[in-house]
């Protein structure tokens, strides 16, 4: 495989102005469009709480439960949306250095209802992220004031990649026809949030390359309040004026063989390559007694055979296994291993990568044929770690989430579920097209997360119909256990070993416990209603006592007061006019006759009112323990070696219990908090924890590197 020996930055300066914007939208594009989908499903999460926090029937929820429906139908055709997005940020790209047609309408123009109301809700917004980014953004814009120089082009270029233009891609996405005013304004919003996490990153990425490629800042006389801008001294300014933006400063010019290591806006892949060079420090005799060490197109070539061969020696580790492959196709090239080493930047990304896919092999329930692919899945990303300075960053770039879903895809395969076997199969597959892939080519990942999202769609869409179906139906018959069991309590309270007339005991045992219930499911515990219905039970307590103390007319003036309510309960109740006369003319009447009194014990549940969960579950201690959180996966092994994968489909907001469902949405497991700990502990389950698999690896990586 030939392989160019041109420095980076010497490559990238032979590029034309349309080719290199080109490449800054294709990279822009991967940062930014996984964003759509991740403002979706946040969006989901806060309206679903919202709807399980709201009364029954209160109409916040009912507007919150058609946004949520229509959230689920814009899920559905993502993919369709993100086209969207991607046509209206490549319309920007495309008429560069001009500003897209839109943009460039009369000042008499019209709006249309849909445009002006998205001018109302996005030029807020666009505001507010250009003056968060304003110093790098208009380093940005001034280095396309000279790119676009090159084109002849006169007046002042737009920037595709200003706020303005990201936030009504996302408008044009998510049209006014596709969902509400008020849910395209939320989404919005969500997707600010979005935007102010992973904009910085984008932007000193987009201004790297831009310097790479030779775009100088256009008017350098204000060199020194632009270094200001950036939170840098002008104190340290060189004579040379020209060279402030070189080595050192904000943008490294890049010549042959530089290094995309060590950015200034690449905090965790700095501080994880610190701590490789610590542990390479310890084999300095080693490295020291080589002759020389390999040429970056020498190791490159070497690199990309290695892969083209699909195959590595056995070894303890992944650094060990890509160390002793490197050495051999290397060898086959006539190079002596005894006499070449891998430099400071090499080994650097060899025990980087190495550790990380040590721990995410270590981590997960993988069959060896998966395992073997995973490692050689190691190659390919040796090459990036050489190339992207970013890639270990929290933004997460799209080869680290291609990596997380493949690893989550072959995590706990069940080989007696057709569908565990299917996810498998389609993981091998886009291994397999990364591993046949070009290097260098970052194309590849955003396409094949694309692939596994439009394989899975289907299964997914399935899946969550038939969890949100048994989810609703638990949450609604726990609402009816708390319910059940807040008006056993208070009939407890009232009865409490005292002597009751028969009428009063039976009243309150079963119309009155029956009102209380259905006043705390409909209206709430904080409720008037449901104070009333607590105030009747006390005012009939009260009236067997004036009965049972003689009150004479004091006893029937309380049953006149509290007749209606009484009248009001039996109905609520579904009696009818006749049974509810009946119940009444029968209480009245042992009020005012003697009858003999006792202690009642209330009536026991009755098998159709057993409880979802037992008496015993102390919901505080289930809801104080945030462990656990919807969409965390587990693995239930099994002897075999072979295993399934579950998931928190839903959590209770009233006592913490969470539904774990299978693959197909089934479920499987209803479990209080202390519960699922007991099966972790006992190995029965084993935890995943949340964020993906490469995200919670380089954290732990990070942390080691820290303490170290």
């Amino acid at each position: 495989m030939p392989v160019s020996t041109q420095g980076p930055g010497d490559a990238l300066r032979t590029e034309t102005p349309a080719q290199l914007m080109e490449g800054i939208r294709r990279e822009a594009t991967a940062r930014l469009l996984p964003l759509l989908g991740e403002t979706l499903r946040s969006e989901r999460a806060r309206l679903q709480r919202a709807c399980d926090d709201a009364t029954q029937d209160s109409p916040a929820r009912d507007a919150d439960a058609e946004d949520l429906t229509s959230l689920t139908v814009l899920a559905a055709e993502l993919i369709q949306h993100e086209h969207r997005w991607q046509r209206a940020l490549g319309e920007v790209f495309a008429a560069w250095p001009e500003p897209p047609a839109s943009h460039a309408r009369s000042a008499f123009s019209l709006l249309s209802d849909d445009e002006l109301q998205a001018q109302l809700i996005g030029q807020p917004v666009a505001e507010a992220l250009d003056r968060r980014f304003e110093s790098v953004r208009d380093i940005i814009d001034r280095r396309l004031h000279t790119l676009a120089g090159r084109l002849q082009y006169r007046g002042r270029p737009s920037n595709p990649l200003a706020a303005r233009f990201l936030v009504e891609s996302f408008l044009r996405a998510f049209e006014a026809g596709d969902c509400g005013r008020r849910l395209r304004a939320s989404l919005l919003r969500r997707h600010e949030a979005l935007l102010d996490a992973e904009l910085g990153g984008v932007y000193a990425w987009c201004n790297t390359r831009l310097a790479e490629a030779g775009c100088a800042l256009a008017g350098d006389s204000d060199h020194a309040s632009l270094i200001a801008g950036l939170g840098g001294s002008t104190d340290t300014l060189p004579a040379n004026k020209t060279r402030i933006w070189e080595q050192g400063n904000a943008v490294a010019q890049a010549g042959a063989g530089a290094s995309p290591a060590a950015r200034a806006d690449a905090p965790r892949g700095n501080l994880l390559r610190r701590h490789a060079r610590r542990q390479r420090d310890a084999r300095r005799a080693e490295l020291d007694a080589a002759e020389r060490s390999f040429r970056r197109d020498e190791f490159l070539s070497t690199l990309a055979l290695l892969q083209s061969e699909r195959s590595l020696p056995p070894g303890d580790t992944h650094a060990i296994r890509l160390r002793e492959g490197l050495y051999a196709v290397a060898g086959g090239l006539g190079i002596d291993r005894h006499t070449v080493a891998f430099d400071g930047e090499q080994d650097e990304a060899l025990i980087l990568i190495g550790a990380l896919f040590d721990l995410i092999a270590a981590r997960h329930q993988l069959t060896p044929a998966a395992r073997e692919r995973l490692a050689l899945l190691s190659v390919a990303w040796l090459h990036l770690a050489l190339e992207d300075a970013h890639l270990f960053e929290p933004s997460s770039p799209p080869a680290m989430q291609l990596l997380s879903a493949l690893v989550e895809l072959w995590d706990g395969v069940d080989p007696d579920d057709p569908q565990s076997v299917e996810q498998q199969a389609l993981a091998d597959r886009v291994a397999d097209a990364v591993l046949d892939g070009a290097q260098g080519d970052s194309r590849i990942f955003p396409a094949q997360l694309a692939q596994i999202d439009g394989a899975l769609a289907a299964n997914r869409r399935r899946a969550e119909a038939v969890e949100r179906r048994t989810w609703q139906a638990l949450r609604g018959r726990e609402r009816l256990d708390a319910a059940r069991r807040q008006a056993r309590i208070e009939l407890a309270r009232r009865l409490d070993g005292r002597p009751l007339l028969p009428s009063v005991a039976g009243f309150l045992d079963v119309e009155w416990r029956q009102a209380l219930a259905q006043s705390w499911l409909r209206d709430g515990d904080d409720s008037d209603r449901y104070r009333e219905v607590l105030s009747l039970g006390d005012a009939l307590v009260e009236s067997d006592g004036l009965a049972a103390n003689d009150g004479g007319s004091a006893v029937a003036d309380r049953l006149l007061g509290i007749l209606p309510a009484l009248r009001d309960c039996c109905a609520q109740c579904g009696n009818d006019a006749n049974a509810t006369e009946a119940r009444l003319a029968g209480l009245v009447a042992e009020h005012a006759s003697p009858t003999p009194r006792q202690v009642h014990l209330p009536t026991p549940p009755s098998d159709d009112d057993t409880p979802l969960l037992p008496d015993d579950a102390d919901p505080q201690a289930g809801l104080a323990d945030t462990t656990f959180a919807e969409g965390q996966r587990f693995v239930q092994p099994d002897g075999a070696g072979a295993g399934r994968t579950l998931r928190i489909a839903w959590r209770s907001s009233l006592s913490g219990a969470c539904l774990l469902v299978n693959a197909t949405g089934a479920r499987e497991f209803l479990l209080m908090p202390a519960e699922l700990h007991a099966m972790i502990e006992a190995g029965q389950l084993q935890a995943r924890p949340g964020g993906g698999a490469v995200s919670q690896a380089l954290a732990t990586l990070a942390a080691q590197a820290s303490a170290a």
